[in-house]
């Protein structure tokens, strides 16, 4: 085997090399774009779309009711108690304890019932505004279907009335059409019978006159 021989096997094996890597980077760019493909689908999606824009209102009410907790209830509660909001409120297990030079020698220990309180207060406003939502969305809900209910029956009733109209009229039509078709019948029966009377009266005024011949 000579060098160009070898040279040969070299660029094959380098040709191979190539081709394989330009097969793994077009692999890892179509992975690229499927990923990303995926992603678009699943963010445009209208479920997703809703829940996205579920959060935020959620959390933009939450923040109002935080803040008419802090604003409105917080003070008419402190109105019966030496605190300025609720989060002050709490059960001291041990007192803190400074020295001379107003440092903290033992670190206070306490329950923050306040804030505690505070959650729960903001929960069940919450829970009582979504719960008067549903009711609202529940009883339009109802009303729509109601009145959906209600166009469908008249549309029904619509149609059954102008199916019925339809019926009628074509029962009406077809009674003339047999009524002229059986009035033409009769009227050709007739025309037939005066024919074949009156062939039978001229057939016999012929005998006649044939029978008057023949006697003189």
């Amino acid at each position: 085997m000579g060098q160009r021989d070898l040279n040969a096997i070299e660029q094959k094996i380098e040709d191979s090399k190539q081709k394989e890597k330009k097969a793994r980077k077009a692999k890892r760019k179509k992975d690229r774009k499927s990923f990303f493909a995926e992603f678009k689908k699943f963010i445009t999606r209208g479920n997703v779309v809703d829940m996205a824009i579920g959060v935020a209102v959620a959390s933009a009410f939450t923040a109002i009711v935080t803040a008419f907790t802090k604003g409105f209830v917080s003070p008419i509660i402190a109105l019966f108690s030496n605190s300025a909001s609720l989060d002050e409120f709490k059960w001291v297990i041990r007192e803190e304890i400074l020295d001379a030079d107003q440092k903290v020698v033992q670190s206070e220990v306490a329950i923050l019932w306040g804030g505690f309180l505070q959650a729960i207060i903001n929960f069940l406003i919450i829970a009582f505004t979504f719960f008067v939502i549903l009711k609202i969305v529940s009883s339009v809900k109802k009303r729509a279907n109601r009145l959906m209910e209600e166009i469908k029956k008249f549309a029904d009733e619509e149609a059954a009335k102008e199916k019925a109209e339809a019926e009628a009229k074509a029962k009406a039509e077809a009674d003339a059409k047999a009524a002229a078709e059986k009035a033409a019948a009769e009227a050709k029966d007739a025309e037939e019978k005066r024919y074949r009377n009156a062939m039978y009266e001229q057939n016999q005024l012929l005998k006649e006159i044939k029978d008057l011949l023949q006697s003189k």
